[in-house]
C-alpha cells in the first residue's frame, strides 16, 4: 500500500521494483559483490518510492531514477561519459530530498506552511536536507574510495561538481514540494 493508494495496485513503477530486484544478482556477476549491494541499496530505495510517494508518477519517476542511477554504476557508465555523473546526482537528490520530504510529512515531522513566511523556512529546510544528503552521499564515496574500492571516483573537482549538483537537486525538490503542498492546499 502506497500513500498514494488505499490498497495495493500493481503499476508500471513495481515492475522497475521488479527489475532492480532481478538486478542484483545481474549486477554481482557483471561487476562483483560491491555493484551487487549497490543495486540492493536502489531496490531498497525504490520500495520507499512504492510507500512515500504522493502519486503514481511521482513513483514511477523516483523508481527509474534510482534503477537508471544504480545501473549506469554497474555498467561503469560514469567512467565512458564524464558529464553524467553530475547528471545524475542532481536527479537522484531531487527524488532523495522529496523522498524524505514526503517521508516527513507522512510522519507529521514536517508542518503545513501556513503563510508565506512559514512556506520560505520550510524551502529552506527541505533545501538544507538535501544538501546534508548530497554531503553523506560524498563521505560515502570517499568512505567507499579509501576502505572498500579505489575505483569509487572521488577528487577535488568530482566532490565539488557533485555537490554543485546536489544543491541544485536539492532546492529543485524543495519547489516540487512546495508546489505539490500548495496545489493539495497545505501551504
Amino acid at each position: 500500500m502506497g500513500a498514494y493508494e488505499q490498497t495495493f495496485v500493481p503499476h508500471l513503477g513495481d515492475a522497475v521494483r521488479l527489475a532492480t530486484l532481478l538486478a542484483i544478482p545481474a549486477a554481482w556477476v557483471i561487476s562483483g559483490p560491491l555493484s551487487a549491494l549497490t543495486m540492493l541499496l536502489v531496490c531498497g530505495g525504490t520500495w520507499l518510492t512504492r510507500y512515500y510517494s504522493r502519486t503514481r508518477n511521482e513513483d514511477l519517476a523516483g523508481s527509474v531514477v534510482l534503477l537508471l542511477g544504480g545501473a549506469f554504476s554497474v555498467l561503469g557508465t560514469y567512467k565512458a561519459i564524464d558529464w553524467l555523473d553530475l547528471v545524475v546526482h542532481g536527479l537522484m537528490l531531487v527524488i532523495l530530498t522529496k523522498l524524505l520530504t514526503n517521508m516527513l510529512v507522512h510522519h507529521e515531522m514536517l508542518p503545513a506552511a501556513e503563510d508565506r513566511r512559514q512556506a520560505a523556512g520550510i524551502l529552506l529546510a527541505v533545501t538544507s536536507m538535501g544538501v546534508l544528503l548530497a554531503v553523506l552521499w560524498e563521505i560515502g564515496e570517499w568512505i567507499g574510495h579509501t576502505f572498500i574500492n579505489p575505483e569509487v571516483g572521488v577528487g577535488y573537482d568530482d566532490t565539488l561538481g557533485d555537490l554543485a549538483a546536489g544543491l541544485l537537486g536539492a532546492l529543485a525538490a524543495a519547489l516540487w514540494s512546495h508546489g505539490t503542498a500548495r496545489r493539495s492546499g497545505s501551504a
